[in-house]
């Protein structure tokens, strides 16, 4: 796979922000956010919002709607500043809101599974 600069990505994702309208960004923690990468490919990907309780609003209602309605998702991955990597097309498998004791709030966290295929916006 071949790396990608951020304006690259932003021409593609078309926001700053971690979760577009039909792609996502991940890093390993650089931004704040604690995504976990599983051995077996899939991606435990932490909601938006990085004070209290996150809601189901802007990002995480599309992470909500995409999994209800099987819709995938391209996910890019922050290798180091400046440079990206695509990842390809991500399902969001399934999603839980629990506490996240270390911060004493709510979270959600969505599972999000390789092999999804592109869409039509």
């Amino acid at each position: 796979m071949s790396s990608l600069s951020w304006s690259e990505v932003f021409a593609l994702h078309g926001t700053r922000r971690g979760i577009g309208r039909g792609s996502l960004l991940v890093d390993r923690g650089e931004s704040g956010y604690r995504n976990v990468f599983l051995p077996d490919g899939r991606i435990l990907y932490m909601g938006e919002g990085k004070r209290g309780h996150q809601e189901p609003v802007g990002g995480n209602l599309r992470l909500l709607l995409a999994h209800r309605e099987g819709r995938s998702l391209r996910v890019f991955l922050r290798e180091r500043p400046g440079v990206w990597r695509d990842l390809g097309w991500y399902r969001v498998e399934g999603w839980r809101y629990a506490l996240w004791e270390e911060e004493g709030r709510y979270v959600y966290w969505f599972t999000l599974a390789p092999g999804g295929c592109e869409e039509a916006p």
